[in-house]
């Protein structure tokens, strides 16, 4: 608490201080003014007062009184007997600092023989403190009035606020009306960095010196940093489809560029520097906007540097984000499908979007027709539908958001390709032949020149029936070689045609390849004339033409088959005479091969085919019925033909049932004899066992006679 002192109480000092009025002597001849008090470098007060006013010339001396108003105590007194001035006395104060407290002075003047003529006011040095303020940016400066110490009025003067500048000159920055108390003013920081010194002075009234306070400050800086610009547009430059951010300028005078952060997953990473206070827009040339949305802030930095790199301020508290479309459509549609989102965290709300296209047609043209406007819709819409799309034609899209400032923020740029998938020039069935097993393996050649998929399916139709049925699909694109297996055929039974129905992906046919129908081989045997029938259905329809037939016959039991011979393309029947092969086992099996004109398309023959038949020809047996012992007929042997010989057996038997002979081997007969004895004249059973060439077994039995011819 500062102590307001009055001449009373500066008179009742004096008293204390062995000071006695001197009776009859007028105090106004000795009163005195304090003039001022200046503070120099060193913290030294220099203080001035006025000549005390002497008509009797019984002035003898000043005794100066140095105070702490803080403290309300008398620190020091000062007998001054001879001014160095008399006109302008003074005093400098060595013994205590002024630039810690401030310290107050008033003046008794004394007569002779130490009489008391009179006590001045009391004048106070201003003391001043320098120091940051709670505001960045600011420097708070707190000083007191030259008149703390008194309950005089208030000076009328105002206290002038010094700055010293770069080039040591004092000057005034403010003023403050003296109130006769504590006072303070605020400085505003426009130097990034250094040692500032202020001052305050006032005039003395009468204009014959001017108070002054101690030089304040310190290292100071300022921590002021700009304001966020606002972010207007994080829009796509639709030329090179990179990301460009423009804002607001900052309104900062010391204002010296911007940083440029991406912001990615709650973080923010710088990207680049603007040295350019000017600036108001940037573009990201490593930017993802066509893959997603892109985030973005900036931050404003003034000269203030740190170690040579700017000292950011803050950023705004949310990222900006770029305006990013998606579009779609589907092949065979002529819909475009398109979604969009982003642009958040501007400066202005989005009011409405529009949709924006361009369309090449026919597609690689060059050929645009220009930007144009189909739609537009409200704020909560970020769906669109474009609908009649025409095929062969390219679109490209891209969205405008218009804020509610008036601001036109561009998405992405998607390009969509409409196309409609043409059909092959052909599709080739190059065969339809009968396997191994019985199924029928269809093999097709596709266009070479055909780059679109396309779906084939695979239709049966039987000799019988009226129409085709599907079968099976596969997908293929040009250049392919399809195989299809039909394993519920039967191609024993019937005949079959084959062909291909092709269908693009919008579900439409577009084609249709060759029929092809199989051969059906069907035969008969005639055992009486030993020959083996064949006739077939002709092959249809190679990609060329069916050149002649091929017939080839093996046996059932695994013998190699051979080509009998060829036929032309007219002939459909065949005879195999077979009665030079009594020896064989009598089942011939057989195979039509039908071959086409054309080679297939590595080079070889194309070949289909047909059903394999087997035919039988049943086992003939020739049993003798009488051996003559010693006669020319002397052995009991069947001459078999067409029957498997390793599957034979014959037993000899007398009239009692018991076994007199047995073999299995076709070319061993009964001699007649038992034990090596032979049998008595008479009649004997025999039984035979055969099997064909299909397995099928034949027993023969009968009696044969046995005479002696000995």
């Amino acid at each position: 608490m500062t102590i307001q002192l009055d001449k009373r109480l500066a008179r009742v000092w004096a008293v204390a201080v062995g000071l006695l009025l001197v009776a009859g002597t007028s105090s106004a001849q000795l009163e005195v003014d304090m003039s001022c008090v200046q503070v120099n470098d060193q913290g030294y007060a220099t203080v001035t007062w006025e000549q005390a006013a002497d008509p009797g010339g019984v002035f003898q001396q000043y005794v100066l009184h140095v105070l702490e108003p803080s403290a309300g105590l008398v620190l020091e007194t000062y007998n001054i007997p001879d001014p160095t001035d008399p006109a302008a006395p003074s005093f400098v104060n060595t013994t205590y600092n002024a630039e810690t407290t401030e310290l107050c002075y008033f003046v008794v003047t004394e007569g002779p023989a130490g009489t008391f003529g009179g006590s001045s006011d009391t004048l106070c040095s201003i003391h001043l403190t320098a120091d940051p303020s709670l505001t960045p940016g600011l420097v708070d400066l707190n000083f007191n009035s030259p008149r703390i110490g008194s309950n005089d009025a208030p000076s009328p003067e105002q206290l002038g606020v010094e700055f010293l500048d770069s080039d040591g000159n004092w000057i005034q920055i403010s003023t403050v009306v003296d109130n006769g108390g504590m006072m303070v003013a605020q400085y505003a920081l426009s130097e990034c960095e250094g040692d500032l010194a202020f001052r305050i002075n006032q005039p003395n009234p009468t204009g014959d010196c001017v108070h002054l306070s101690n030089v304040a400050g310190s290292q100071l800086s300022d921590e002021l940093d700009p304001d966020p610009p606002l972010i207007t547009a994080v829009q796509v430059d639709y030329a090179i489809q990179e990301a460009m951010i423009t804002w607001e300028p900052s309104d900062a005078d010391d204002l010296a560029g911007y940083i440029v952060y991406i912001c990615n997953g709650g973080f923010q990473m710088a990207i680049d520097t603007i040295y350019d206070p000017a600036a108001t827009w940037y573009i990201d040339m490593n930017s993802n906007v066509q893959s997603y949305i892109e985030s973005y802030n900036v931050a404003a930095f003034d000269e203030c540097f740190i170690n040579g790199e700017p000292d950011p301020g803050a950023a705004s508290p949310y990222c900006a984000s770029s305006l990013f479309l998606n579009a779609s459509t589907t092949l065979c549609s002529d819909q475009a499908q398109l979604t969009w989102a982003g642009a958040y965290n501007l400066a202005s709300d989005v009011a409405s979007f529009h949709i924006w296209m361009d369309e090449e047609q026919p597609t690689g043209s060059g050929n645009w027709s220009g930007l144009t406007e189909i739609a537009a819709v409200d704020a909560n819409t970020n769906t669109f539908t474009h609908e009649g799309a025409t095929f062969g034609a390219t679109y490209k899209y891209h969205i405008v958001a218009e804020t509610a400032s008036g601001i036109d923020i561009l998405s992405n740029a998607r390009t969509l390709e409409f196309s409609y998938p043409g059909a092959p020039t052909f599709t080739s069935l190059r065969r339809a032949s009968v396997s191994d097993s019985g199924a029928v393996n269809i093999i097709v050649d596709l266009d070479p020149n055909s780059n679109d998929a396309h779906a084939y399916t695979l239709q049966r139709k039987r000799s019988s029936d009226a129409e085709f049925t599907d079968l099976e699909t596969q997908d293929g694109v040009g250049g392919m070689t399809l195989t299809f297996t039909d394993n519920t055929a039967q191609p024993s039974e019937s005949s079959y045609s084959y062909r291909v129905r092709v269908e693009n992906y919008c579900s439409d046919s577009v084609g249709m390849s060759n029929t092809a129908e199989t051969v059906w081989l069907r035969g008969i045997s005639d055992f009486q004339l030993l020959r083996n029938t064949l006739h077939w259905t002709p092959y249809a329809d190679f990609p060329g033409a069916t050149a002649g037939y091929r017939i080839y016959r093996k046996y059932n039991l695994g013998n190699a088959t051979e080509l009998l011979t060829t036929v032309p393309n007219t002939v459909f029947t065949w005879e195999d005479d077979v009665s030079s092969l009594l020896y064989s086992p009598g089942d011939f099996c057989y195979l039509i091969e039908a071959t086409d004109a054309l080679p297939g398309p590595a080079g070889g023959i194309n070949y289909a085919f047909s059903n394999e038949l087997c035919l039988q020809q049943e086992p003939v047996v020739w049993i003798p019925n009488t051996i003559l012992i010693g006669g020319v007929n002397n052995t009991f042997q069947p001459v078999v033909s067409f029957a498997d010989f390793t599957n034979f057996r014959m037993e000899i038997q007398n009239r009692w049932g018991d076994l007199l002979f047995v073999t299995e081997d076709i070319d061993m007969g009964w001699d007649g004899t038992f034990k090596g004895q032979y049998v008595p004249e008479g009649t004997y059973g025999y039984f035979i066992t055969i099997q064909d060439g299909s397995g099928r077994y034949y027993d023969r039995q009968g009696l044969v006679h046995v005479l002696n011819g000995e």
